[in-house]
């Protein structure tokens, strides 16, 4: 299970995701339309995206490369109408989700999970991916 936060009034449900039992080396997607960034801030912004490394039994790292391994996991997110193609890192500097939303705007987007190639153990794993929103 992934849970979302999210900074300073940008973010609206679902607050988590839970992809089920995975497969080593499988890949699963929410859908690029699963989640909704909307800025009620007063001012347009920057929004940048985080992840933290899946515990629970045995950790899977977070890659920061976007490339699984042995117990390293891969996280992407992609806007609507777009691709997962924005690596969530656990190092800043962080990755851009979307820049320059407008006050007032909101923007669709979902999140792919990338399995290890090889994991240790079967115990159910979580970690959150943080959003956080800047003055453009």
């Amino acid at each position: 299970m992934i849970l979302l936060e999210s900074a300073a009034k940008i973010g609206s449900g679902p607050d988590t995701i839970d992809f089920g039992s995975l497969d080593e080396g499988a890949t699963e997607v929410t859908g690029l339309d699963y989640f909704t960034l909307v800025n009620n801030s007063g001012f347009a912004v920057d929004v940048f995206i985080k992840g933290t490394d899946m515990t629970g039994g045995v950790t899977w790292a977070l890659a920061d490369n976007g490339i699984p391994g042995a117990d390293i996991v891969a996280l992407k997110a992609g806007l609507e109408g777009d691709a997962y193609n924005i690596i969530v890192k656990k190092t800043a500097a962080f990755n851009e989700l979307v820049g320059g939303l407008a006050d007032a705007a909101s923007q669709k987007w979902g999140l792919q999970i990338q399995a290890p190639t090889s994991f240790s153990d079967g115990v159910e794993k979580s970690g959150t991916v943080t959003l956080t929103a800047v003055a453009s």
